[in-house]
């Protein structure tokens, strides 16, 4: 990770959501070609279902993150429906139909949650090497890494707060860049501008 690069002109913690979902995105799509290229039983295809539902996922967040700079209509609709369907239930004793709720609610969150854990990791990960060198590497690299660290600590205590909200902002963009798929449209060919 190059601690020489700077910040874009949007906020540090925006840049870190979606660069973590950008190469956590790459990885996954890595694994992906690689099962893709063994699969020959059960299990692999399952593995191979698994890692597209979560690409799908990272794909969805990072679309709604993006979106969330211009804040087009669908941005807001969007974001005041998650607001109340992904709402916690009143009572925690009613189950009845709870369990596959929250077993989205769980994935998506788990998803991006690693997203932001593999940055934050990459991120350490520098810090430690810089602490080990003599002169104790570049004082305002090391700034910027803690910073990086600290916002992805703010990024992951937010999702954790609001893993129901981001479950159904998943589920809906995620099925509309599926039909986007089937007419061969890219989610960023897709209108986001006032619409």
């Amino acid at each position: 990770m190059e601690c020489q690069e700077q910040y874009p002109a949007v906020r540090p913690v925006d840049w870190l959501a979606s660069e973590a979902m950008k190469s956590r995105i790459q990885a996954l799509s890595e694994y992906l070609a690689v099962y893709r290229a063994e699969a020959r039983d059960r299990r692999r295809a399952r593995n191979l279902r698994e890692l597209r539902h979560d690409i799908r996922r990272l794909e969805a967040w990072r679309w709604y993150l993006d979106a969330a700079r211009r804040q087009p209509r669908w941005w807001h609709w969007l974001r005041v429906v998650s607001a109340a369907l992904g709402q916690r239930p009143h009572d925690p004793l009613r189950r009845a139909g709870k369990r596959r709720q929250g077993m989205l609610r769980l994935s998506a969150y788990s998803v991006i949650d690693r997203a932001y854990a593999a940055l934050m990791e990459d991120c350490q990960g520098c810090l430690l090497a810089l602490s080990l060198r003599r002169d104790g590497g570049d004082p305002a690299c090391r700034g910027r890494l803690a910073d990086r660290v600290a916002g992805l600590n703010q990024l992951r205590a937010q999702l954790a707060d609001e893993a129901e909200r981001v479950a159904v902002i998943c589920a809906v963009l995620g099925l509309v860049q599926r039909c986007a798929s089937w007419f061969g449209l890219h989610p960023g060919a897709l209108p986001t501008v006032g619409s």
